[in-house]
């Protein structure tokens, strides 16, 4: 169980949704802590594959050149579209 204390702004706009969605306040404020855990733990593993990603390259040095890249962009879309360039 969890308590959550609203300022009256906030209450207000929540209690005007609940009415208008005939939905509870219990369940909009669920509802919202679901899509913005999901959000926060999305921004995390992506956070956690950036860290991955930099120290692979601060290990190998490996990358894809900007002309390679820019060349696989450019394709995207053509009837002959190049396939993503590798390290």
């Amino acid at each position: 169980m969890l308590g959550v204390r609203l300022d009256e702004q906030l209450e207000s706009r929540l209690n005007a949704l609940a009415d208008k969605t005939q939905r509870s306040k219990s369940f909009l404020a669920k509802e919202a802590l679901i899509r913005y855990i999901e959000e926060e733990e999305c921004k995390q593993r992506e956070n956690e594959l950036t860290m991955a990603r930099w120290e692979e390259y601060q290990e190998t040095g490996e990358t894809v050149s900007n002309d390679a890249m820019m060349d696989w962009l450019v394709s995207w879309g053509a009837d002959q579209e190049k396939p993503c360039p590798v390290k």
